[in-house]
């Protein structure tokens, strides 16, 4: 599943899984844009891969912001080209019933998870369409299936993600462009051990949740042309746990 000469563009990339995607990216000889809310988080991480003989770049960007999301693929394009792999991992999160979600912070949520996938989407389709290749793959989260309480907002946006995924996958399948989803499960990343102790949902022991690389794993195989007939799916990536 090498990625020679392919570059990919991960949001979210300045820790946990974005970081680990990255990695595992430029791992395989692609060209690796990172783009993050915290711009020394992203350059740390992309460091990283250029020490270990990769091709990153970093970018600071908070895909909430249409003007941040269209300036910065624009600096990609103009720099290498082409996108050929979007990874919309970018998140945010907080645990509220709908009863107490404020109107600010569900705007966040459906700022930051959806508007963003639905803006770097937008920002990648012309040439993927004219090109005539490239794969998608949006992140959404078992919480926008398995209904827990206190997710509202967050299932709210993660299931839009899904919905998007899959009408757009209608859309251009015969451009030779793959658009998918994953339904992700409880993982162990940096954010999730810095819940665990506070947040009442988190119920799931740190072994009992996914690793990093295992989902990254899914992820490489997603944006691999041996995943080329995969159209249109959301797929449960849960591990022992969801």
């Amino acid at each position: 599943m090498g990625f020679e000469g392919k570059v990919v563009v991960i949001t979210g990339a300045g820790q946990g899984l974005g970081a680990g995607f990255a990695k595992d990216f430029a791992g395989q000889g692609a060209k690796v844009y990172l783009l993050g809310r915290t711009l020394s988080k992203v350059e740390k991480v992309a460091a990283e891969i250029r020490s270990q003989g990769g091709d990153a770049c970093a970018m600071g960007c908070d895909v909430g912001d249409y003007t941040q999301v269209h300036d910065c693929f624009q600096r990609i394009l103009e720099q290498a080209g082409q996108v050929d792999v979007l990874v919309n991992n970018a998140a945010y999160y907080h645990s509220s019933t709908v009863m107490d979600t404020s109107l600010e912070d569900w705007d966040r949520h459906i700022n930051s998870n959806l508007n963003g996938t639905f803006y770097c989407i937008k920002s990648v389709l012309p040439g993927m369409i004219q090109r005539r290749y490239g794969k998608i793959i949006n992140m959404s989260s078992s919480g926008a299936k398995l209904f827990f309480p206190g997710f509202g907002a967050y299932a709210a946006s993660k299931g839009g993600i899904v919905s998007l995924t899959q009408i757009l996958s209608e859309e251009v399948k015969n451009y030779g462009i793959n658009v998918n989803a994953i339904y992700l499960g409880m993982t162990n990343t940096e954010q999730t051990r810095a819940r665990i102790d506070t947040d009442p949902a988190i119920t799931v022991k740190l072994d009992e949740m996914l690793q990093v690389d295992e989902v990254s794993k899914v992820v490489c195989f997603l944006a691999s042309d041996a995943a080329a007939p995969i159209m249109g799916a959301a797929i449960d990536v849960f591990g022992k746990k969801a």
